[in-house]
């Protein structure tokens, strides 16, 4: 009979725990766990960590195929919106909670496609943080994944390989026509961020194991179309209890903590209704290995064994 396991995935726990000041205010069984836990740090985020969950190999390239799996196309690319801050010498990129919507999408694409027309390629709209290129044939061009890249300067995120100063070319000249763009100009005038470039990414194909998970728990999209492509067993409206572990590997991805509101509530929360029964059922063997792993920190993996040392 197969032992039952659980890999727990818990986002934006990052910051919280590389603090030292917060050590002593994570609640109990959080704190059993990670006290008693082997650690191994890792800088692996959300989406890499999750697409290789589900990979038949390990993706260690430095973009991410997200078409291939979330559109279930080739020869596309993501050409996602961004916000570029100079910093000094520098360009941070940020592409999260930038409240474009669809309307201003829609105007903000029709401005950059003659730009396109040259390469033989069209800007869609996807949704309104999300856009993509179709292509008639990839580019000999390695590009970098935007999660890997939000936050970051983009100087060592920048294409590779031969076609690489055509795209970064590209990439320039669509700046120029977004940053006289009369949508950002009443952007910034209603206090947001304007929309001043494109970040393109997302090339490559995707070969997903066949139902590498016993039972899988979460609502983010990028699981749903994982579980489908994979054949596994979604639950998307996930209750996270005991009960439903099955015998074999279990996946839960938790909801992120908002670090910005009340996260001591939110974890003390996560405490009594997730990590006590987990504690609970791993003390009576009855789980034989929890694998806490934390987006962008690392992975906390704790046995039976392990839960009944003294230290």
């Amino acid at each position: 009979m197969n032992k039952t396991e659980l890999v727990l995935v818990l986002p934006d726990l990052a910051n919280i725990l590389e603090q030292k000041i917060n050590a002593n205010i994570i609640p109990p069984y959080l704190s059993k766990i990670i006290n008693k836990a082997s650690f191994q740090a890792n800088t692996i985020g959300l989406t890499r960590l999750l697409l290789n969950h589900f990979s038949q190999k390990p993706i260690t390239s430095s973009d991410l195929p997200i078409v291939s799996v979330m559109a279930g196309q080739e020869g596309m690319l993501r050409a996602d919106p961004c916000y570029l801050h100079p910093d000094r010498d520098r360009l941070l990129l940020f592409a999260d909670k930038l409240e474009l919507t669809t309307e201003e999408s829609v105007v903000l694409i029709a401005e950059i496609q003659p730009l396109l027309d040259d390469f033989g390629v069209e800007l869609v709209f996807h949704q309104a943080e999300q856009w993509q290129l179709k292509l008639k044939s990839m580019p000999d061009v390695a590009f970098s994944a935007l999660p890997e890249v939000s936050g970051k300067s983009v100087d060592t995120f920048l294409p590779t390989g031969l076609d690489r100063q055509a795209w970064i070319r590209l990439w320039n000249e669509i700046q120029m026509v977004l940053y006289n763009s009369d949508i950002n100009i009443q952007r910034v005038n209603d206090g947001k961020f304007p929309i001043n470039s494109v970040w393109f990414w997302g090339a490559g194909k995707f070969i997903a194991k066949d139902s590498p998970w016993a039972t899988v728990q979460g609502k983010l999209p990028l699981l749903t179309s994982l579980t489908e492509i994979s054949h596994s067993l979604l639950h998307n409206e996930p209750e996270y209890s005991v009960a439903s572990l099955s015998s074999g590997n279990n996946l839960w991805l938790l909801e992120g903590i908002d670090i910005e509101a009340d996260w001591q509530q939110q974890l003390q929360k996560l405490d009594e209704q997730v990590f006590m029964p987990l504690w609970q059922r791993c003390k009576t063997t009855k789980l034989a290995k929890i694998r806490l792993q934390v987006p962008n920190h690392g992975e906390y993996s704790i046995t039976s064994f392990d839960s009944w040392k003294f230290w």
